[in-house]
């Protein structure tokens, strides 16, 4: 018997799942390697003193360059160098390649629960299982709203750690503000609102999936 097209797309979602499964320790390293080529290189150039106005010199120290810079514009680079004694510049760059390869690793991991959540609903339309493709396709949007919100709010604790995605940053701000100013609640939860709604839609998220996909 002929799968239905909508089986068929159903399949062809999970096995995007499971192809975004294969590559995603591949962007974990191509981060790091980026980030590690880009310090090494400025260094080098600083260690040689070569002419910072030379063609070579001027490509390749500046990638590294402009990540340093937002890192010494961070408000804990000041705090940091006091009590350590030295510049930790390199040393906040590394943490920061560390969580923002944790936020890609947690970034990936939403996008796959989402589009299994797809494919699954679409494979329940698709073999006459409309009431339960429908159930879980529903859970799939409301993960999607609130996946969007915490993708939000991670730019904005990021940016707010180490001054990276300035511009993107700002707009999403801008975008979850009506929010935070809902959970400013005052008292002894002043200034708390950020963590507060990202602990409701962390909830959220896994009460969507306990209703909607487990059981």
């Amino acid at each position: 018997m002929q799968a239905s097209p909508i089986t068929l797309v159903g399949r062809y979602v999970i096995d995007a799942v499971q192809i975004i499964n294969s590559f995603s320790t591949f962007v974990y390293f191509v981060i790091i390697i980026a980030v590690v080529t880009a310090v090494l290189l400025y260094v080098i150039v600083e260690a040689l003193q070569l002419n910072p106005f030379g063609r070579f010199a001027h490509y390749a120290r500046q990638p590294g360059n402009e990540l340093l810079r937002h890192m010494r514009s961070s408000r804990f680079y000041y705090p940091l160098k006091r009590a350590l004694g030295f510049d930790p510049a390199i040393l906040m760059l590394l943490i920061a390649t560390a969580l923002v390869c944790f936020v890609a690793s947690w970034i990936i991991g939403y996008l796959t629960l989402l589009l299994s959540g797809l494919g699954s609903s679409l494979l329940a339309i698709g073999g006459g299982e409309v009431l339960t493709g429908i159930w879980r396709l529903t859970g799939v949007i409301l993960l999607s709203v609130i996946f969007y919100l915490m993708a939000l709010m991670t730019v904005v604790f990021v940016n707010w750690l180490f001054g990276l995605f300035g511009r993107v940053a700002y707009l999403a701000l801008e975008r979850i503000g009506p929010l935070l100013r809902i959970f400013e609640f005052g008292g002894i939860f002043t200034g708390w609102s950020f963590l507060i709604l990202w602990i409701a839609l962390y909830l959220a998220a896994g009460a969507v999936q306990f209703i909607f996909f487990l059981r």
